[in-house]
């Protein structure tokens, strides 16, 4: 069974540029932007981790998947829910 991480992210005051490059290096890390066509749903992403993760050591690989993508454009402003079930998503296509 595995356990996922859902975030809510604040990336304060950065160019679309930069946004778009840390959206590439959270990508590259496995993070899942949730997204519907032609609309951003915020900033929230979501992870997977294999069971042998501990929900701390998940938290911690969370922090520091976005503080190292963000480093050279800003310390992200993050709200983490780690839980044993996928996130659901209610009305998006």
């Amino acid at each position: 069974m595995s356990s996922y991480i859902l975030v809510t992210a604040d990336f304060p005051d950065v160019t679309s540029a930069g946004r778009n490059k840390i959206y590439e290096c959270l990508n590259i890390e496995k993070w899942k932007k949730v997204t519907e066509h032609d609309r951003d749903i915020s900033t929230v992403w979501y992870a997977s981790f294999n069971d042998n993760v501990s929900e701390q050591e998940a938290i911690e690989i969370t922090k520091s998947d976005f503080d190292n993508c963000s480093k050279n454009y800003c310390k992200p402003k993050l709200v983490i829910q780690w839980g044993p079930n996928k996130p659901t998503f209610h009305g998006l296509k």
